[in-house]
Formats: structure tokens, sequence, C-alpha cells
């Protein structure tokens, strides 16, 4: 069979019943950090356009889709845009390598489940079609793909949420594999946003959300696509990976190597590539305090070093300039601590900005992924050098941490602890709530 055959058969073998205790157990986590995320992102000024945009797009007198947080409703395409902004807002989704899929796949399940009014059992299965073909096409195809310019977000996002909107609407597996293929022929989004600062990653993931829909909707009118849309000449793999893939490879884990496995959290509202340099800069932080500081070398893996944005060093405009530079959340932290939502967007911090023009970032082929080595020098004394080793467990968060990391993250946003609570009831309770109690958690906070 052709890689979206195989895919389609994996996404409609998918049960509830017969998921692993711990792929179950990591969705609902999954589900925990995305809403949680969400609810903290209301106030996050980007949001606020993407809505503006959404009601432009479809009007808000009496659609069928809630626009989360904003008490209006409005068509599913304008809602599924400005929700995934709210939950792409402070940049802590989840992320599957290089892959942001939960940011994608939480907001349409819920319009499509509102929508639709189906029921809320089969929100798991749908999300966790979505994370594995998404991350199968991921962790073997990112590294060429990022290379070439694209954003891994918008690229296999597109696809993870055709699959996942394939599978909570009932499709059979011709129709599956339709939708997969139609995502691969509508899938696209540069990372040119982050060389300059700008906002277009903010929308990319309602766009790719967007995408999958319109992709499933079409397989399930009766489209007829192309059965080796990723291997063919001319298709996915060739245009974004521009060299050739092994199509067995990427198939052959499926249900058995789970990329659930490997979705990360992040704990700081930072580029998941900065999450290990600050954590750096933090060990180091009471090493130097006070002290004046000549200079600082970061070192990171290639892939990550050369990331779009990541050496930036300045001037500061933007949020996406200052999240996406390593010098930049490398020097927030050794002065101020732990960087919050509110102290990336702080661009005049003299202090923070002339040390960020004094640390090089370096790519070392020695340093492991999601590692880096951080060495600052002060005026006076020795260099100070700390190294941080982390794996993926480090940040795959089991249910009782993720409940503490977003109750703390709520809290410190101003939230509720009776909003708090209510989230946490819900997703103990995933499979027996209507969709509408998530709906109303953001009318309350």
């Amino acid at each position: 069979m052709s890689v979206v055959e195989n895919l389609a058969e994996f996404v409609v073998s998918l049960s509830a019943s017969t998921l692993p205790d711990r792929i179950h157990e990591r969705a609902r986590a999954c589900v925990l950090n995305g809403v949680g995320m969400a609810l903290a992102g209301t106030r996050v000024s980007h949001v606020a356009t993407a809505r503006r945009a959404a009601l432009a797009m479809e009007g808000s007198a009496s659609g069928p889709a809630s626009v989360l947080g904003e008490g209006k409703r409005t068509g599913i395409a304008g809602a599924v845009l400005a929700n995934a902004t709210l939950f792409h807002a402070r940049t802590q989704d989840d992320t599957c390598g290089a892959a942001h899929f939960g940011a994608t796949l939480l907001p349409l399940l819920i319009n499509l489940l509102e929508v639709r009014r189906l029921p809320s059992a089969v929100l798991l299965p749908a999300l966790v079609a979505g994370y594995e073909v998404g991350g199968a096409l991921e962790v073997h195809c990112a590294a060429s793909s990022s290379r070439n310019g694209f954003r891994a977000s918008s690229l296999y996002g597109t696809v993870a949420a055709a699959a996942a909107a394939a599978k909570a609407i009932g499709l059979g597996t011709r129709e599956t594999a339709a939708a997969i293929a139609n995502a691969m022929s509508f899938a696209g989004g540069s990372v040119v946003a982050f060389s300059e600062g700008s906002d277009e990653w903010r929308y990319q993931l309602g766009t790719a959300a967007l995408a999958g829909l319109q992709a499933a909707c079409l397989a399930e009118a009766g489209s007829r696509s192309a059965r080796s849309a990723a291997e063919a000449r001319g298709g996915f793999f060739e245009i974004f990976c521009r060299e050739t893939m092994d199509a067995r490879a990427i198939t052959a884990g499926l249900g058995a190597e789970w990329a659930l496995d490997r979705v990360m959290f992040k704990p700081f509202p930072v580029c998941a590539f900065n999450q290990g340099p600050v954590q750096a800069a933090l060990e180091l932080s009471p090493r130097v305090a006070g002290a004046s500081i000549v200079g600082g070398e970061l070192r990171m893996n290639p892939a990550e070093a050369t990331y779009a944005g990541m050496e930036f060093k300045g001037p500061f405009s933007t949020l996406s300039a200052t999240l996406m530079s390593a010098p930049f959340c490398v020097a927030r932290a050794l002065i101020h601590g732990t960087p919050s939502i509110a102290d990336m967007h702080q661009f005049d911090d003299a202090g923070v900005n002339a040390l960020a023009r004094r640390i090089d970032l370096v790519a070392d082929a020695d340093i492991p992924r999601l590692c880096c080595e951080l060495k600052v020098t002060p005026v006076e004394g020795a260099c100070e050098h700390v190294r941080i080793v982390r794996q993926p467990a480090d940040y795959t968060y089991e249910m009782h941490r993720t409940k503490e990391f977003i109750a703390s993250t709520l809290l410190s946003e101003g939230g509720e602890e009776y909003t708090i609570n209510r989230l946490i009831i819900l997703i103990e309770n995933i499979s027996e709530f209507n969709i509408s109690k998530i709906i109303q958690l953001f009318e309350i906070h």
C-alpha cells in the first residue's frame, strides 16, 4: 500500500478501548496542557487580531461555532482560525519534535464536535490519530523540510488535522486516505517570520487546522485524491524534503512507536529550542549575580542553532523576535530569572539588550538535541560554565505534574481556582462530558 493508505488504515483502526493505557493518559495530559495554556493566553494581542479576522470573514450573528473567550459565534472556519491562534498564543503549547500539534488539533476538534454535535467519546481517538499521523511524518521528514525553509507545524500539522477530522467524523479507510492525500496537497508554511520577527507564524496553526478540515470534508463529499500523494514524483516528499524518503520506515512503527511518547510540554514561554538555554541561564544566574558579564557563548546542536531567528541579537520590537532569540532568552534569564510572557514583551531593557549582543550562538554537532552548553565571562573572576543535558522525557510530564504545571501557570496569570479545578475534573472524565463544558470554561475565565 502507499503511504497515505497505510496511514489511513491505521487511523481507522484506532479505538479508545484498545489504546495503551499510557497513550490514553498522554492524550489526556495533552488536552489539559492545551486547554490550560489557551486559558492563560486569552490576553495576548495576536488573539484579538485573529478574532477580528475571523468575524470579518464570516460574521458573528448566528454561526454554529464558538470563538473561545470572545462570547461570539461564527462559521467553523473563522472559529478554528481564531481558536488555534489562542491555543498557540503563549507558545507554551506542546511540541512533538519540531511541530506543534496540540494547538492545531484541539481547537479544530472542539469546534468540529460542537458544530456536528459529535459525542465526546470521539475526541481522544481523533486526537491520537492526528498526533500519530503528524508525528510519523515529522520524525522522519522534519530535518529535511526545515532545512528547505518549511515550518514543521504548518506542514505536518495540516496532515495531522486531516487525519484527526477524518477520525472524528467517522470516515472509512478510502475516504481517510483521500483526506490525508488532500492535506498533503494543501500543506505549506514558511519560517521566514522567525527571521523577520513578524507574526505570520502565530496564525499558521489555524490555517493548518482549517486546511486539514477542508481536506477531510472534501474527502467526505467524494473527492478523488492521489493514492501516491506522498511518494510520487512531484509529491509531498519530493516537494518539501527534496530527497527520497523511506516510505516503509515512515509507517512501519504506527501503533508500536507512539508519537505521543515524544510530545513535550514547555516550562517557559519561549521557543522549544530555547527551553534548555533558559534553564542553563537560570542555573548560572546565582553564580554571576551582580557581576558585569563581558560576554558569553551558547553552544547548541546545529539543527536548533541554525533555525530561523535563533541567533538574532536585536534590536527587538516584537514578541516573535524575543521568544525565538537564544541570546535574548539567555540574557533575560541571567538578569531577571524565570521569564514570563510579560517579560518577553520587554523590548527596551537596556541591560538585557546589551548582554544579548555579547552572547554568541555556536552550532556544535557534539551537542545533542534539546541540550546546550553555556559559558559566561564576568569582568572579574573565572569563566562560569554549565552544560544542560536534556532528554524528551524531561519534558513529557505525567498527569499529576501536568496538573501542577497548569495550575501554577493559570494562577500566575490571574486565573481562579474554580476554573482550574473545573478544567481538571473535566479532563479526568474526558469521555463523559459534552464539549460545551470545555467551551464554558472560557466564558467563566
